[in-house]
């Protein structure tokens, strides 16, 4: 090999990597998206309009799917260099309450919320009726159980091997 093709074949595998990057991260966001709806959101499920109450800091349980249905992913740039950035997350109006907790829920209209399940009739003024709503995170417990179990990194592995000079 001479000089000059040595220098176009590490032109080439440079090129080649800046979109392994990407490849990578968006490998990552679509496991990671799939593996909150699939199995994190799927863990504890109840029947619509049934009463329950998880546990404050264990995912939320299932009811319609509705949240598992919600999650997204925002693919990297084709190619952003050496370093690319994909993004997971959920659009459900509620998703984020769930997440973090920390917020009050109150009325818009009326002076109390209302409504109807397995245990009766609720009203309430807000909720919760003391402190702050707990958190009931999904997405941050599946992406470090990702990490700890391996499954993370051979996604990224996987993903990026066709484009290994």
């Amino acid at each position: 090999m001479t000089i000059d093709e040595y220098i176009a074949w590490l032109e080439q595998s440079i090129a080649k990597i800046d979109y392994g990057a990407a490849a990578m991260a968006n490998a990552m966001a679509e496991y990671l998206a799939d593996r909150v709806a699939n199995d994190t959101l799927r863990r504890t499920t109840h029947a619509p309009g049934a009463y329950y109450k998880a546990r404050p800091g264990a995912p939320p349980a299932s009811a319609s799917g509705n949240l598992a249905k919600s999650m997204f992913t925002t693919p990297a740039p084709a190619s952003q260099g050496l370093r690319a950035t994909a993004l997971v997350g959920n659009n459900a109006r509620y998703a984020k309450l769930l997440e973090h907790g920390g917020c009050v829920l109150k009325p818009t209209s009326g002076k109390v919320m209302h409504w109807k399940d397995s245990e009766g009739s609720w009203y309430h003024p807000r909720l919760p009726a003391t402190g702050e709503f707990p958190a009931h995170p999904f997405i941050q417990p599946t992406v470090q159980e990702a990490i700890d179990d391996g499954s993370l990194t051979r996604v990224a592995i996987e993903a990026f091997l066709p484009y290994d000079p």
